[in-house]
């Protein structure tokens, strides 16, 4: 019989639908071999003044050396703003300093989606009520697409300072100074309480939206760290000012408040805002990190810091780590540029969030002092977040709470077994044995257990079957080889070193012809290895239910 081209074509589609659903599935998001680490938020995270090196009142040239945005051009300088912010940047003033970028962390890439202005609204998902910023989508659909094809180990978040109104805090209290008619810490105080109750459920439902959007991602909580960070407080206390309250320094050299109001500023609103941020976090079992004292010493205007002169230029240990407030902020930059860490104090916190990523989950606080470099800041640990982590260990995971521990590194993997964990054993026994019960579980079903691994170089995972045996044990670590191979290693390494290997599926190969050893090719690369039962490997269907309750 002779096919019409529409028959054929009808044979083709249900040919290519039925090899879509019999091949496993591509390794993706918490099981993607490319780790990531995210930041999400406002204009204090996103890198806003990551363009100045300090603070001078220079008008033009590279304003006495400050000014990393400047090409020379004889005495004065061209301006190209996206040797800073990018060339494709919406307006978002994602610096090359943001902390995610700065930060010392153990990841293949760091993405910024963060936005200058940023509010809590612009961190939820559109379906969700969300908004984007400047042509974008919300954050929190942005974060999805990143989790989907990454790995993601950490999520930084610095939001709710926009929902309280802390421009409109700036703008009041400069003017009441400049006309001289009163501090304004009394007025704005009543204000930011008034404030306090909406944007405390704004950022509780911003955190629900994160974990949303990676669980929709195929995450479990244990998967990732989510830490939300406060904010820095850029002024001094009256005591702590070079210039006096009358004096027109205020005014030139950017501080221009009156000593009641610092003193609010930098004992009550910036206490109270962060405050606001780690009660929402408390409320929803997720890490925090305090970056109230970080500035400690490196204030605007501070007694212990110095502004850019055309005979000197201070050093980061003596300069100001905020974007001062006056005049010159107009005529040299972007007047929202004002009062945020700059180039410094970017790298500062890139500083803090290294040092709590290496350490196990919990709460911090992160402090600096007069004298100290940007990589010289103080990590304490305030306390434990429950059921997130505990105090002592490191961020991989290698010795979390409870005494527990990942698996090794560098495991062997058996014909039955990745490491200590085997094929056939019960659920009972992975939770009672004391050999066994001593790893760490970061995510568990009725149907499967997820082991970390020392390092957070990828996990295990074990699935069981209706009987609780262990029916499949995979790996995603790159440690843990067969003969020499492991994930990561070329396919064509693999195929020499399994020269009798059995194709399972598109991708997937069996070993040799008695062999329960499965490999994951893609892309040139070993994805993953796995050992399943023989029940499991003489049955096609059930193999590959057994592989997506895994995960793969």
């Amino acid at each position: 019989m002779r096919l019409r081209p529409s028959q054929v074509l009808y044979l083709l589609v249900g040919l290519t639908l039925l090899l879509a659903a019999t091949a496993p599935a591509a390794l993706a998001g918490p099981d993607s071999s490319t780790t990531a680490a995210v930041s999400m938020g406002d204009s204090y995270i996103s890198g806003e003044a990551g363009r100045w090196n300090g603070n001078s009142i220079a008008p033009i040239g590279d304003k006495d050396a400050t000014d990393r945005a400047c090409l020379p051009a004889g005495l004065d300088c061209q301006v190209d703003k996206s040797r800073v912010y990018g060339i494709s940047d919406p307006g978002c003033h994602r610096s090359d300093v943001a902390e995610i970028l700065t930060a010392s962390l153990a990841v293949d890439e760091r993405v910024n989606i963060s936005c200058s202005g940023g509010q809590t609204k612009n961190i939820f998902r559109a379906s969700s009520g969300g908004v984007g910023q400047n042509g974008e989508a919300p954050q929190g659909d942005q974060l999805l697409s990143v989790a989907r094809s990454k790995h993601v180990k950490l999520i930084m978040v610095s939001i709710g300072g926009n929902d309280l109104g802390f421009a409109s805090i700036i703008a009041d209290c400069l003017t009441r100074y400049s006309t001289r008619t009163g501090p304004c810490g009394p007025s704005q105080q009543a204000m930011l309480e008034q404030r306090i109750p909406a944007a405390r459920a704004g950022v509780e439902k911003a955190i629900d939206e994160i974990r949303a959007v990676m669980t929709e991602a195929g995450y479990e909580n244990g998967d990732y760290r989510l830490i939300l960070q406060t904010y820095p407080s850029v002024v001094p206390r009256a005591a702590e000012t070079r210039y006096p309250e009358a004096g027109p320094e205020r005014t030139t050299q950017g501080c221009p408040f009156y000593d009641a109001d610092l003193d609010w500023a930098r004992d009550q609103a910036a206490p109270r805002i962060g405050g606001v941020v780690k009660d929402a976090a408390a409320a929803r079992g997720v890490e925090t990190l305090d970056l109230l004292d970080a500035f400690q010493g490196h204030e605007i205007c501070a007694k212990t810091t110095s502004a850019s002169t055309p005979v000197a230029q201070p050093a980061p240990q003596v300069a100001e780590w905020g974007r001062f407030l006056g005049a010159s902020t107009i005529q040299q930059g972007d007047l929202q540029e004002a009062f945020h860490p700059n180039a410094y104090g970017q790298r500062a916190f890139g500083t803090c969030v290294g040092k709590a990523f290496a350490q196990a989950p919990g709460r911090f606080s992160c402090s600096g002092a007069a004298g100290v470099d940007v990589t010289g800041l103080t990590l304490a640990r305030l306390g434990r977040v429950p059921g997130v982590g505990g105090p002592e260990g490191k961020g991989d995971g290698s010795t979390p709470a409870n005494g527990r521990t990942c698996l090794s590194r560098r495991a062997p993997v058996g014909n039955r077994n990745v490491g200590r964990v085997r094929l056939g054993l019960k659920r009972a026994r992975l939770r009672s044995s004391p050999r066994l019960a001593r790893l760490r579980i970061t995510g568990r079903s009725s149907r499967r257990f997820r082991y970390c691994v020392k390092g957070g170089s990828g996990r295990v995972v074990a699935v069981f079957a209706r009987g609780t045996k262990v029916e499949l044990v995979a790996t995603t670590a790159k440690g843990h080889r067969r003969r020499g191979i492991g994930p990561g290693v070329s396919t064509a390494k693999a195929r020499r070193a399994f020269p009798r290997r059995r194709r399972v599926a598109k991708g997937l190969y069996r070993a040799g012809p008695r062999s329960r050893l499965l490999i994951r090719v893609r892309g040139g690369k070993v994805r993953y290895l796995a050992v399943a039962s023989s029940h499991a490997l003489a049955h096609k269907r059930l193999l590959k239910t057994y592989l997506r309750r895994a995960g793969l």
